[in-house]
C-alpha cells in the first residue's frame, strides 16, 4: 500500500477535481490523506480518504496579501504531522506552503493544475496585474514575507510566480489539451486529462422531481466564492421570471435567501445544487467561469454564458467566446434585457450546441480521473523502484 498526501488549496474549485482521483486510489487499495480546513471534511471523507484539519486564515480573507500569513500559520500546524505520516508521494497544487513542505521533507511530488498550466510562454500573472489594483505592490509584499519564511525553514528562497512555475516529473492538468493556451509549449511531463468528475457519492438535498420536464432547463450558478451578488440574482428573476424556462438558481451560502424577494414560479432557488445532474438536462449554463464549472459544462455538452469575476475567469470567458462555446458578459454592466437576449441566442442558435458537442467529445476522451490515477500509480512505482535500486547499488 502506498500513502498519498493531498495538499490542494482550500477552495472547492481546487479540491473538487482531486476527489475522484482520491476515491479511485482508495478503491485500488492505497491510503490517501488530505490536509484541509474543516468545511471540506464531508467531501473528503466521502471518498474514503482520511481527513486532517487545519485552521485557515485565507478562507476568512481572500485578499492576496493574506497568502504569506496563511503560509506561516498553516506550516506551524501541519509540517510535523505530515512528516510523521511518512508519505510516499505528495500530490499538491503549486502554491506557497505546500511547496515548502515538499522542499523540507524531500518527498516525491505530483503537481496538479485545477486551471491552466503555465510556463515561460504562457503566464497567468499578467491577468491578475490587469484586474487587481496595486498588484505589483502586492507581489512585492508577498515576496518579502515569503523570503522570511524560507529562511525560517532553511529553504532556498522563491516567490509566488516561481512556485507556480515549478515543474514536477508529473504534472496533471484538469482540462483537455485542446482548451490550453499555447498547448504546444508543454512537454510530455504535462498530462492533460480533462475534467476529473466524481460520480455522486454524496447526495445533495435537491428536489429533482420538481423540475418541469416540459420546459427547457436554464441553470444559473456563480460558484462557491464570489457569489454574494444579490442584485444579479434579482436581475435573473426579472430576465426569466416570465419565460418558458425552468430555471434553477444556486445562490451559495453568502447571502440570506430572504433578501432575494419574491421568487418567480418557474424558479427553483437553492444554496447548493447537484450540478452534474442539472447539466445533464440543461439547455444553457450561466456561470462565473470557474474552470471546474466550465469543464463540467463542456463535459456535459452544455453551452455557456460566462460572467467572469476574477483572475483566470476572464481568460476562460475569452476562450469560451473564441471557440464558439458560449458568450461572455460583463457582470458590472449586464442588465436583465441583455441577459435574457444572450441566453436566448445561445439556446436558440445551433452553432453553440454544435461547438460544445465537439468539445464534449474531446473532454470525455481526455481520460479524466482514471487516466490521472493510472499516471500517479505509475509515478509512485517508478519512484519506489528507483529508491530500491539506490539502496542496493
Amino acid at each position: 500500500m502506498t500513502t498519498y498526501i493531498f495538499l490542494p488549496p482550500p477552495g472547492f474549485g481546487h479540491v473538487n477535481p482531486t476527489l475522484a482521483i482520491a476515491h479511485e486510489l482508495v478503491q485500488r487499495g492505497h491510503e490517501v490523506i488530505y490536509y484541509l480546513p474543516e468545511p471540506f471534511q464531508e467531501a473528503v471523507q466521502a471518498t474514503g480518504a482520511l481527513f486532517r484539519p487545519y485552521d485557515s486564515k485565507l478562507m476568512k480573507n481572500l485578499h492576496p496579501t493574506v497568502m504569506v500569513e496563511e503560509c506561516r500559520h498553516v506550516l506551524g500546524q501541519v509540517l510535523d504531522h505530515i512528516a510523521a505520516e511518512r508519505p510516499d508521494v505528495i500530490v499538491y497544487e503549486p502554491y506557497l506552503w505546500a511547496r515548502i513542505v515538499i522542499e523540507v521533507l524531500k518527498v516525491p511530488a505530483v503537481a496538479l493544475h485545477s486551471s491552466y498550466a503555465i510556463n515561460e510562454h504562457f503566464n497567468l500573472f499578467s491577468l491578475f496585474n490587469q484586474h487587481v489594483p496595486g498588484m505589483q505592490e502586492i507581489w512585492a509584499q508577498i515576496k518579502a514575507g515569503l523570503a522570511e519564511i524560507c529562511t525560517t525553514y532553511h529553504v532556498a528562497p522563491f516567490d509566488l510566480q516561481s512556485a507556480a512555475l515549478q515543474v514536477e516529473p508529473l504534472n496533471i492538468v484538469f482540462l483537455p489539451r485542446a482548451f490550453q493556451p499555447r498547448a504546444d509549449t508543454f512537454d510530455e511531463r504535462y498530462l492533460f486529462v480533462g475534467p476529473s468528475i466524481l460520480p455522486h457519492i454524496r447526495p445533495i438535498d435537491f428536489p429533482l422531481d420538481r423540475l418541469d420536464e416540459s420546459r427547457p432547463l436554464l441553470y444559473i450558478s456563480l460558484g462557491t466564492v464570489w457569489n454574494d451578488r444579490l442584485a444579479f440574482f434579482q436581475q435573473c428573476f426579472e430576465a426569466f421570471g416570465a419565460s418558458d424556462y425552468q430555471v434553477v438558481l444556486s445562490h451559495g451560502r453568502r447571502i440570506d435567501p430572504a433578501m432575494l424577494g419574491p421568487i418567480p414560479n418557474n424558479f427553483l432557488v437553492c444554496a447548493q445544487a447537484p450540478q452534474l445532474s442539472l447539466l445533464s438536462r440543461a439547455r444553457v449554463f450561466v456561470t462565473h467561469g470557474g474552470m471546474n464549472s466550465v469543464m463540467e459544462s463542456l463535459f456535459s455538452g452544455v453551452p455557456l454564458v460566462v460572467l467572469p469575476q476574477m483572475g483566470d475567469q476572464f481568460l476562460t470567458a475569452q476562450e469560451v467566446t473564441q471557440r464558439g462555446l458560449g458568450i461572455a458578459l460583463d457582470q458590472e454592466t449586464v442588465n436583465a434585457t441583455t441577459l435574457r437576449e444572450t441566453v436566448g441566442r445561445v439556446a436558440r442558435e445551433p452553432s453553440w450546441r454544435s461547438a460544445t458537442s465537439q468539445m464534449q467529445r474531446i473532454a470525455q476522451e481526455a481520460g479524466g480521473y482514471q487516466r490521472a490515477t493510472d499516471a500517479i500509480l505509475q509515478f509512485a512505482e517508478i519512484r519506489r523502484n528507483t529508491k530500491q535500486g539506490e539502496i542496493f547499488s
